[in-house]
């Protein structure tokens, strides 16, 4: 019993660790300017990654994207982090097969979070939480997926029982009809069969009047 707890334990520590996200500082390229903030990586496939990053960030103010996965909040409303407006810069990119959320946050005056600064433990929680909400998401989209191909192959099957119960009712009314064509052929072939005997019997009597050759 000790035993199964302590697998048991292990295996939610391991969920646990799958799950949990690391957020850290670094450096970015945004429209040729170099920025300094921090980042999340995750394995959810970037086109997705940016439609859930923009909806996340709709939540604090207006969202100006541009080409190459770049999001801006000119006056974002992150009270956790400020509670001034803040001028954030965001970035979505991918490399072999791993996507990174870049965030940089002006909060005026020539301040903004880095690693060390005031508000890095808050935007580091704020990138944190956007982490664990997408992997609920992308989950939900990959289970919608394979619901919707399930209902698909379901609908597919459905439909191709119909046909065949179609065609099982059309080739039993053909049977149904085949048996009657049947029957009345084996009359036919009944009366056929007496009028051909009796057509027998009187040629054979009219051949045996025939005089034969003397």
């Amino acid at each position: 019993m000790k035993k199964f707890i302590f697998s048991l334990i292990l295996g939610v520590l391991a969920i646990v660790s799958t799950s949990a996200q690391t957020v850290l500082p670094g450096k970015q390229d945004i429209e040729k300017a170099s920025f300094e903030g921090l980042y999340v990586t995750t394995k959810i496939e970037d086109k997705y990654l940016e439609k859930y990053w923009e909806a996340y960030l709709k939540q604090y103010g207006k969202v100006n994207s541009s080409r190459g996965g770049v999001y801006r909040l000119s006056e974002a409303n992150i009270s956790s982090i400020s509670s001034s407006p803040i001028n954030l810069a965001s970035r979505v990119s991918s490399s072999k097969g791993m996507s990174q959320v870049f965030i940089y946050l002006d909060l005026g005056n020539g301040a903004y979070v880095t690693q060390g600064s005031k508000g890095y433990a808050e935007a580091e929680a704020f990138l944190k939480k956007f982490a664990e909400d997408a992997l609920l998401m992308d989950d939900a989209r990959v289970a919608e997926e394979a619901m919707k191909e399930s209902e698909k192959n379901f609908n597919k099957l459905t439909r191709k029982g119909e046909t065949l119960k179609k065609d099982i009712e059309k080739a039993e009314k053909e049977l149904a009809q085949l048996k009657k064509d049947l029957e009345i052929n084996q009359k036919d072939v009944a009366t056929s069969q007496t009028d051909l005997e009796a057509k027998k019997k009187t040629f054979d009597t009219a051949k045996a009047k025939v005089p034969g050759k003397q």
